[in-house]
């Protein structure tokens, strides 16, 4: 997104008194506002970059990631469009009519649980990430790439040569779990160039659910993207033949530890279920082959 559009203001609105208001509020940030602030610019857990006090139409957010279109809001204050007084739910209105979703945390819960903020809002950009195409915007990945956008080497992983049978034209997905259930993420490596298309996690899961999500991860964003001349790698018999049957058969407890990736698998069966799957699922011969591409390289 370009400053100009991040920046854009109603007719009406004067965009440099905005200026004033945002550097003001940048003096006088609250308690809560600076414990925030401190937590998402130096904490490397949520991975993305933050701007404080952000013009957004005629609106001042707290907090705000332009890659996600996330605005994270403290509670407690006023709120102002333009200089006018407005309610939480016509600014919060407002901001999701230009593509915005907000959160807010009350000052108590920043204060005395900012892990668990964070926590909340790495799920919230975790679950933009995931592309299923025929969901809401809010659950869309915002690109094919890594998590920053750009397609990228993943650390450790270089270009390998593989045996004739292997086809290069390729995307090879793969999960890790540290336990059962425990941490879990996944990812995909494109087999041509060796970069990483896209990582989810970690998430509390298990190395089945997420080597289900991987392969439907993948053929979404493929058909999202009109790719149709590529196969997808698993090492993964159980993950393939749930795809299969558009049905994840996980034994995971369902409990408010798991439902949001309860929630995500529910979308990844909708979308199996709604689309017509074309690409081939190959699996990949470990034993022949040696680790596929988008291991963790953790055993």
């Amino acid at each position: 997104m370009t400053k100009k559009n991040f920046n854009a203001t109603s007719e009406g609105v004067d965009y440099e008194q905005l200026k004033q208001y945002a550097e003001e509020n940048k003096l006088f940030m609250t308690d809560a506002e600076r414990a925030l602030w401190n937590f998402l610019r130096t904490n490397t857990y949520i991975g993305e970059k933050f701007k404080r006090q952000q013009i957004i139409g005629d609106y001042i957010a707290d907090f705000a990631s332009s890659n996600h279109k996330l605005v994270v809001e403290v509670e407690g204050k006023y709120h102002f469009k333009g200089d006018q007084p407005v309610s939480e739910e016509q600014r919060t209105a407002d901001l999701n009519r230009m593509g915005y979703t907000v959160i807010c945390f009350s000052e108590g819960e920043v204060m005395t649980n900012i892990h668990k903020v964070g926590y909340q809002i790495k799920g919230v950009i975790q679950k933009m990430k995931v592309s299923f195409a025929s969901q809401n915007p809010q659950t869309q990945s915002t690109s094919a790439a890594s998590p920053s956008g750009v397609a990228s080497k993943p650390a450790g992983t270089a270009m390998r040569s593989f045996p004739m049978e292997v086809k290069r034209n390729a995307w090879a997905v793969d999960a890790a779990c540290s336990g059962n259930p425990g941490p879990m993420e996944y990812r995909c490596i494109d087999l041509s160039t060796g970069t990483q298309v896209f990582h989810f996690g970690p998430v509390h899961g298990t190395n089945n659910i997420g080597e289900f999500l991987a392969i439907v991860h993948a053929l979404a964003l493929m058909q999202q993207k009109g790719i149709t001349d590529k196969v997808i790698y698993s090492d993964s018999v159980n993950a393939a033949i749930w795809v299969n049957n558009k049905k994840c058969k996980t034994k995971l407890e369902r409990n408010a530890q798991t439902e949001e990736l309860y929630q995500i698998i529910a979308r990844g069966e909708h979308w199996l279920q709604t689309h017509n799957v074309t690409t081939p699922i190959l699996k990949w011969e470990t034993k022949k082959w040696g680790e596929i591409p988008a291991d963790f390289g953790r055993k």
